[in-house]
């Protein structure tokens, strides 16, 4: 009787171990994307309006309309559509100086929306202005996310570009990651989790 006890003492104790072992293994990223998927929670608020599951189509008619009130105009290369985030933006209003906001969806097969590709720059940018520069544009995107998408706070991934950290936030089923992109720009993208993973 003490010997079975002692045996599944060490069973219970072994499982444990093995359980702490692997739970140590994942990822902080890894855990948090378990952690908010296994709640449930839907988010597919974008900006302007637009939402995560729209069609490409209603994106198009929304940024027409966007131009038609003078909110937005046709970005460099035709690749973005493009606002300044100033004053009187109705997104954010920056401190440092204005700021070019160039953004535009990520579409699946169906042509469905699932996200957003934005591209930030300081409009006062150049290589000798110290205050505008790129670590600093980092911090001022992941404050402009956290505003417009309050929430979990931006944490640093074990991965690089351009030899300078990833920085995620995940909300649900909605990743929001930032990372400085070239010597004038940041780059976030905006994905559905749901989306992203019925691809892998």
């Amino acid at each position: 009787m003490i010997q079975s006890n002692f045996i599944k003492s060490i069973k219970t104790s072994l499982y444990l171990f093995i359980f702490i072992f692997l739970s140590s293994c994942l990822s902080e990223y890894d855990r948090t994307v378990r952690k908010e998927m296994s709640l449930n929670k839907n988010y597919t608020d974008l900006i302007f309006g637009m939402e995560i599951g729209q069609s490409q189509q209603k994106f198009y008619k929304d940024c027409w309309e966007l131009n038609r009130k003078k909110l937005v105009n046709q970005g460099s290369g035709n690749q973005f559509v493009r606002h300044v985030l100033d004053s009187i933006s109705p997104i954010y209003n920056p401190k440092k100086s204005r700021m070019e906001l160039l953004f535009y969806g990520i579409f699946d097969d169906r042509r469905i929306l699932t996200g957003m590709k934005m591209r930030i720059s300081y409009l006062g940018w150049s290589p000798w202005v110290k205050e505008l520069q790129k670590d600093s544009l980092l911090e001022e995107g992941m404050n402009i996310m956290d505003q417009l998408f309050p929430g979990n706070s931006f944490f640093e991934i074990n991965k690089e570009i351009n030899g300078l950290p990833v920085m995620v936030k995940i909300d649900g089923n909605r990743q929001i990651t930032a990372y400085v992109y070239s010597i004038r720009y940041v780059e976030i993208l905006i994905e559905d989790l749901n989306s992203k993973f019925k691809k892998q």
